[in-house]
């Protein structure tokens, strides 16, 4: 069965947002492909106040569950601790989903298809890969890695290949959720993209070198103490995150992630790329997803 911890928050963040980005248009397309994965059981965790459009429709599809977390950091502890806590078989999956991605009308059910056949633990619909630098900086996109001559498959066909690292919208089976909770948190408190690191830990890959134990952002503080201790920290922190990424062959887990993407992340320069000869798909996508909320689009795939 698939389960659902949509994380929301009312406000805007200054992020640089393509024109026909909004989160009534994420909203929108998440419930569109709700839609064609059967029974599938939907959370809304909101952080603060929700506006009321996007409330109802979130009551009129799942259960409302409403936290004061604050960060991004905060919601999301509270999204694993929801599924770590639940009563969900470990056999289930859990899609861990962020209120500012479009998705094609066809994602769940191709998560679910994949989910029932794959060997992997974790699944990515939107995969990024690494990156030299820690602070300040989010991973680079990287294509999944394909087989050689297989890169011009139509727009609708989707593999689920492996991959190395992806951001906090994922899949996982719940018992390695379970299993895996201590880590992903401890990752949490790394500093910068956790959600990278998490990804890398959990495959058994050490996300920090020697350079990035000892040399930190100095962060916003002028105070030499309070700088001090934040390097002690993180130094603390990252080195027990490689540790424990250091993991048995038989504990580190697989990584599947759609190719191509099948949703996508609504902030510029970190758009999925597009099928080939189709460079407006995703904003076409986000104009068809308001047309099918309306009733004046018929429910196909994209």
């Amino acid at each position: 069965m698939l389960h659902v911890v949509y994380r929301s928050h009312g406000g805007e963040n200054a992020k640089g947002r393509p024109a026909w980005y909004s989160k009534q248009v994420a909203l929108l397309s998440f419930l569109r492909a709700a839609r064609g994965a059967e029974h599938a059981d939907l959370v809304f965790l909101n952080d603060g106040p929700i506006p009321q459009e996007r409330l109802t429709l979130m009551r009129e599809h799942g259960r409302v569950s409403a936290i004061t977390g604050g960060s991004n950091r905060a919601s999301y502890l509270a999204a694993l601790r929801l599924a770590v806590r639940s009563d969900w078989a470990d056999d289930d999956v859990v899609l861990f989903a962020e209120d500012d991605y479009l998705w094609r009308p066809d994602a769940l059910t191709s998560l679910v298809a994949t989910a029932a056949t794959a060997r992997a633990e974790y699944f990515a619909p939107y995969g990024v890969g690494t990156h030299d630098d820690i602070e300040g900086r989010v991973p680079q996109w990287r294509r999944p890695r394909t087989s050689r001559g297989e890169d011009s498959l139509p727009a609708d066909v989707v593999r689920w290949v492996p991959h190395e690292s992806t951001t906090s919208t994922f899949a996982v089976r719940v018992g390695a959720l379970r299993q895996d909770h201590r880590l992903l948190v401890l990752c949490c408190f790394s500093g910068g993209d956790f959600d990278h690191t998490s990804l890398l830990a959990v495959q058994g890959i050490p996300r920090f070198r020697l350079r990035d134990l000892v040399s930190h952002h100095r962060g916003a503080s002028s105070n030499p103490a309070v700088r001090l201790a934040r390097a002690a920290y993180l130094t603390t922190v990252r080195g027990a995150v490689d540790v424990a990424s250091l993991r048995t062959p038989a504990r580190r887990r697989r990584l599947a992630a759609a190719d191509p993407a099948v949703c996508t992340h609504m902030e510029d320069g970190w758009l999925a790329p597009a099928p080939a000869g189709r460079p407006r798909y995703w904003e076409d996508l986000a104009a068809q997803t308001l047309r099918w909320a309306a009733g004046r689009e018929p429910s196909a795939l994209a």
